[in-house]
């Protein structure tokens, strides 16, 4: 029996602290009126026999705790249960999720998916729960409930029921079944899983589905008794423990090469780690709150309170009937855990001191404190500054055994130091804008800190860049301290990004760099354009590397002029053709912008350029990527960024238009390229062997490809010339 009962205090792990009075609870109101804290479960999705770790969750509270006691059962001692009333009720981080607020019920309202199955299962959704007819009679509640469906939708059928009880006593209808399903979820204890929870970074989000699917698994386990949970309930509102606390000890085949007296942990392992038993949950992030419900049911059956942070260290005699008896557990940072060796540890310990703290003999780095109720489960940081005294002034210790930990004693209290008060505490934040360096970083770079009115801070990128030098004159630049490469201007008595503020060179052209990528920015018209968006307003010589020296090609046949450049060995036009051919299809890539040129029909580019002109060939398209073999990797998958113009594109390896060439990544005339950073050019070209043959050539963020029109195609592509 020490076997099994171990295996079932293992299983408990998964019962953290979700929800739910534990008490015998007659009115099921007040346990709702009492309850306010939850957690989550964090379980390994393995299937062998591991411990189950738990991940604590509890939520802000507004009022001061209450306690109450557990009813004894089947002859043990009572538990005293500490719970909380709720505070202000907080926000839903999501859409999709629970609210976290007196309406937290509206997500059962959305739609229902159409299939239950988890790859594959029972189709229907809503309507096959909602529309169920005929059914059980002789139930003592007026209502046909549907036999076929107890077994595979009970949670359904049993809201069903006392909606149709509460419609009899005088509920208006559109509120009967909403009320139905708010007292399920507080007669199960479940209402508090859907509230924000201060101690965990994330919290567990819940959809109709996850609730149903878990619901419908639960209740179906005991189907012989799933009538009797309607009758009480559809007349009630409530639901004893007592009433739905057996279905944990309902058979299981043995699985896993298990004995049959390991039926509840493997019983407990199945929900916890089986998408497709514990409710048919979604993969993904979905995955988890079904776990989060059995557990707290687990927790509520077993008599475990709430978890939470004033509950922190507490060690709970638990049991439930017939299955565990007087087993320990303790409150920690991860929810309820299994707590062996206490009584052996503290057995001959007095605990004749508030605050004395002792280690424990037997297990490694588990301490106790002496509280007023006795000893309980402390932590390394209380062990380690018990001798030390906290006054009201600030005072930072590092921890002896764990270099990277400091404690900080502050209004008489020790708190285990957060960076900010490990690189500010004992500086004097005596002048705003003052900066401290962390000498630390995050995934965005070093972290800093700054002085403000109310005391330190984390500081912005821009304040830790600008310092504490002073914004006072209109227009007035810097250069960034530790972004070297960054420019500060002082626009309306606040510095600014230089690309938030006016600018006065036209043409200048400045580069940011952000977290190891370029972006550049151009000057026009007093104002910064940043040049990945493609703009058709700016100056067509922006379009250019001024760097380069450019020739001229006028077309005799319309006076038009474009400028060329060279590039290893040829002349290429380094404007997109513009010429208007008679007869032959061909369309302006944007109405009115001289820059873009037109889109050409396969036709109408065999003649398109003009005299002693040509389209490129193979061996000319093959030149652009000269020496690019003997590029590394990185090089060549951002080689193409120096052949295209820098607005409209995206440089980061290379400098973008290195060699002047300003190819424009517009796409083709059925697939046009009109996002920021453009990164796909499509030209026409010709086959050296046949002229007449007309070929393509693109030029993307990464690759280049030249390649005979297969297809056909009838649509329409830009134009670059190349001298012949």
């Amino acid at each position: 029996m020490k076997k099994f009962a171990f295996l079932l205090s293992v299983v408990a792990l998964i019962a953290c602290s979700e929800s739910g009075n534990v008490a015998e609870a007659d009115n099921v109101g007040d346990v709702l009126a009492e309850e306010s804290s939850s957690s989550v479960v964090e379980l390994s999705n393995s299937t062998g026999n591991v411990p189950l770790s738990t991940t604590a969750q509890s939520s802000a509270t507004g009022k001061t705790p209450t306690s109450s006691s557990l009813a004894s059962e089947g002859g043990k001692s009572s538990v005293a249960v500490q719970s909380s009333s709720s505070g202000k009720n907080a926000k839903s981080s999501s859409s999709g999720t629970v609210p976290s607020n007196s309406n937290y019920l509206d997500f059962l309202d959305e739609e229902m998916s159409s299939s239950f199955g988890c790859g594959g299962g029972v189709a229907g959704g809503a309507g096959a729960m909602g529309g169920a007819a005929g059914g059980v009679t002789g139930m003592g509640i007026g209502i046909s409930v549907d036999s076929s469906s107890l077994a595979i939708f009970p949670y359904m059928q049993i809201i069903k029921a006392r909606t149709a009880k509460l419609v009899s006593n005088g509920v208006a209808a559109a509120d009967a079944e909403k009320k139905a399903k708010e007292e399920l979820m507080a007669a199960l204890g479940l209402d508090t899983l859907f509230r924000e929870n201060p101690l965990q970074e994330r919290n567990a989000r819940f959809t109709r589905s996850n609730v149903e699917h878990a619901l419908n698994y639960f209740f179906s386990l005991d189907t012989v008794a799933v009538a009797s949970f309607i009758k009480s309930f559809s007349e009630k509102g409530t639901l004893d423990r007592s009433e739905y606390c057996g279905i944990w000890n309902v058979s299981l085949t043995p699985g896993w090469g298990q004995a049959t007296t390991d039926l509840v942990y493997i019983r407990a392992r199945v929900w916890a780690s089986n998408a497709a038993q514990r409710g048919c949950a979604a993969t993904g992030y979905e995955e988890v709150p079904p776990t989060y419900i059995f557990s707290n049911l687990y927790r509520k059956c077993i008599g475990l309170p709430y978890c939470d942070d004033k509950m922190f260290g507490a060690v709970q005699r638990a049991g439930l009937k017939n299955i565990i008896s007087d087993t320990l557990y303790f409150c920690n940072v991860n929810g309820w855990t299994f707590l062996s060796s206490f009584e052996e540890d503290t057995k001959d310990v007095p605990c004749d001191k508030v605050g004395k703290v002792i280690e424990s003999p037997t297990v490694n780095e588990r301490y106790y404190i002496c509280k007023a109720d006795g000893w309980n489960v402390a932590t390394k940081m209380d062990y380690e500054v018990q001798d030390l005294a906290c006054g009201e002034s600030a005072k930072l210790v590092k921890s002896p055994t764990d270099t990277s930990k400091y404690y900080l004693c502050k209004n008489s209290k020790w708190k285990i130091a957060d960076q900010m008060e490990i690189s500010t505490t004992n500086v004097p934040c005596d002048r705003v804008g003052k900066i401290v360096d962390s000498g630390t970083k995050d995934y965005k770079g070093r972290i800093f800190y700054i002085c403000r009115d109310t005391g330190w801070d984390a500081a912005t990128q821009r304040e830790a860049d600008v310092g504490d030098r002073p914004c006072d004159a209109e227009g007035k630049s810097v250069q960034g301290l530790i972004d070297t490469n960054m420019t500060y201007v002082c626009h309306q008595n606040a510095w600014a990004d230089f690309y938030d503020a006016p600018c006065d060179a036209e043409g200048k052209r400045i580069r940011d760099w952000k977290e190891g990528l370029k972006e550049d920015y151009i000057c026009y018209n007093g104002k910064w354009y940043y040049s990945r968006n493609w703009s058709c307003g700016l100056p067509k010589e922006y379009y250019f590397n001024p760097d380069v020296q450019y020739g001229t090609l006028k077309d005799e046949r319309d006076g038009d002029t474009y400028r060329t450049v060279e590039f290893n060995g040829y002349t290429w036009m380094a404007e997109n053709l513009r010429y208007v051919p008679t007869g032959a299809q061909s369309v302006p890539v944007q109405e009115g912008c001289e820059i873009a040129g037109r889109f050409y029909s396969k036709e109408a580019a065999k003649t398109a350029c003009p005299a002693g002109w040509k389209l490129p060939d193979s061996t000319v398209v093959n030149s652009l990527e000269k020496g690019y073999d003997r590029l590394s990797i990185y090089l060549q998958n951002c080689y193409n960024q120096q052949l295209v113009s820098q607005i409209g594109s995206i440089c980061s390896g290379f400098e973008c238009n290195t060699y002047g060439t300003s190819f424009l990544s517009f796409g083709t005339s059925k697939n046009p390229s009109d996002k920021s950073g453009k990164s796909n050019a499509y030209y026409w070209a010709s086959d050296r062997q046949n002229p007449d043959d007309v070929w393509i050539f693109h030029i993307g963020f990464n690759d280049m490809t030249y390649y005979k029109d297969q297809k056909n195609t009838d649509d329409l592509m830009t134009i670059r010339c190349v001298k012949e």
